[in-house]
């Protein structure tokens, strides 16, 4: 019997008012299920404001970043928001490459706790 995905999600916990969700490792189509599961608790409650911490990803395909992009439209349906925290220059380019249009809010480091 093969052995399930790893987990994606290294930490969750509280940042200020916000969930500050450090992700790590590489996140496919083998990972991407796991990661799914565990950010849609964080993203249908009311008001969700979750951090999802990519720096220590070393690697992201489309079905990752589909992921992410559910998240981010399950927490703005609860009129929340999700943010990605990312400095890896591919990553950042395609995360915010117009022509694309997935339209995160992606920040360079950790925001001061609110």
């Amino acid at each position: 019997m093969p052995n399930p995905p790893p987990t994606s999600l290294l930490d969750t916990q509280s940042h200020g008012l916000s969930v500050l969700a450090t992700l790590h490792g590489e996140i496919d189509l083998l990972t991407a299920p796991v990661l799914s599961a565990l950010l849609a608790p964080l993203t249908v409650c009311a008001r969700p404001d979750v951090l999802v911490d990519l720096r220590q990803v070393a690697f992201i395909d489309g079905t990752g970043i589909a992921v992410l992009a559910v998240a981010r439209d399950a927490a703005t349906a609860h009129d929340g928001r999700l943010r990605l925290i990312c400095t890896h220059p591919i990553t950042l380019w395609i995360l915010l490459h117009p022509g694309l249009g997935f339209g995160f809010d992606v920040l360079e480091g950790l925001p001061a706790a609110a």
